[in-house]
Order: structure tokens, then sequence, then C-alpha cells
């Protein structure tokens, strides 16, 4: 079982780095963002650190210092748990093929953090992605007796895609830290032997193993 657990979860790790170019360039920005909102809450939690007072002092460093960072938090401090509760959609909107809700779910529960804070932002946000999924869950206990060859809802897979969702959402603030790492890494991989078939001479490329097939005939070279 925790095999079975542990390959699940290195499969849904690679779901969330498979993603296409434009999208990999906005995680990552996203999941820096994030991940620096979450670990000033640790670092100073006295402060209690927003999303964009992180984007500010990162603008500071940079040279970008302006009014514009000032201006974008008073723009978002008026919204509070509705935010916070979309974001919490946009995390249960979230599947291996289409990932792009968990990234905006993610900005919108850090804006909302602007006036909630950090903790109510992500337990409004948990909360509704939680009573979704159990809303979708208990209303497909009323079907789950009635064979249709329509589409529909059922129990294990109500919470099949619940489960998929939250950990995609998870491992949005970990994604560029899982990039940087993976990239560093592929270059020393052996990667396990493929069979190519019979009359196939191009040279082995990418790391791959040539394996000869039983049919084929041996090179007199």
């Amino acid at each position: 079982m925790r095999a079975q657990q542990r390959g699940e979860l290195v499969r849904l790790c690679r779901a969330a780095l498979d993603r296409p170019r434009w999208q990999q360039v906005l995680a990552f920005v996203v999941s820096l963002w994030a991940l620096a909102w979450i670990v000033a809450q640790f670092v100073v939690p006295e402060r209690d650190t927003t999303a964009l007072a992180v984007l500010g002092e990162f603008a500071d460093r940079t040279g970008l210092a302006g009014e514009w960072v000032q201006r974008l938090a008073a723009s978002w401090y008026d919204t509070g748990a509705g935010l916070a509760a979309f974001g919490g959609l946009l995390w249960a909107a979230t599947t291996e093929r289409g990932q792009g809700p968990a990234l905006l779910g993610w900005l919108a529960v850090m804006l909302s953090a602007e006036r909630l804070g950090y903790q109510p932002a992500i337990l409004v946000a948990l909360a509704t992605l939680v009573g979704f999924v159990a809303l979708l869950w208990v209303a497909s206990l009323t079907s789950a007796g009635m064979p249709d060859r329509r589409s529909g809802l059922r129990p294990r897979d109500v919470l099949r895609a619940g489960v998929t969702a939250a950990a995609l959402t998870a491992v949005v603030p970990l994604f560029a830290p899982l990039l940087v790492l993976c990239r560093l890494v592929r270059p020393y991989l052996t990667k396990a032997p493929r069979l190519l078939p019979p009359g196939d001479a191009a040279p082995a490329r990418g790391g791959w193993t040539r394996v000869r097939a039983d049919d084929e005939e041996p090179d007199p070279r």
C-alpha cells in the first residue's frame, strides 16, 4: 500500500511538471512568490507578511520600487473571504490536464490574504475545496445505484478527483525547486533500456541504452 501511495505521489509530481512551456514559466513565478510568502510566515511570524509585501520587498531589492505595489495592495485590500473561497473553487477545478486553475487559485488566495491574513485565507480556501468535494460526494451517493451510460457522479471517482486536485494544488509552491532539481539531475540519469525495432541502426541518444530485438540480425560490421 505504501509503495502504491509513493508511486501515485511520484506520478502526480511528474504530472505537475508536465506543462506547456508558457505555463511552466507562469508556474515558476507563482511558485517562487507563494513559497516566499509561506516561508515569511515562519521566519518572521510577528510581522504577518502579506504576499504583496513580499512582492514589494523584491521590487525594492531589484530597483523596481515605486508606488505600484502600494496601489495594487490598496486595490485588493477590500477583498476578503469571497476571493479566498473563489480560490478554493479554482483549486477544486484542478485536474492533471488542466492545472491552470491551481495557479489562479493561489493568486486569489494570496490577494485575499491582504486583508484576511495568511492563516484565515488558507483555511477559507481549504474549507471551500473540501466542502465542494464533500457536496459532490453526497450528491454522488444518490446516483451511484442508478446505472447510466452518460457521464455522472460516482463516489470513488469524486474522491479520487478531489485528492488529485488537492495534491496538484499543494505542489504549486514546490514547483520551482522541483523543476530546478529535475533539470540539474536529468543529465545524470540513466534511462531504462528501450527495445528498438528491427533494422533501426540509429545510435543511442538522450541517455537511452539500445537493446536489439531477438529477431534482429547482428550487424556484420
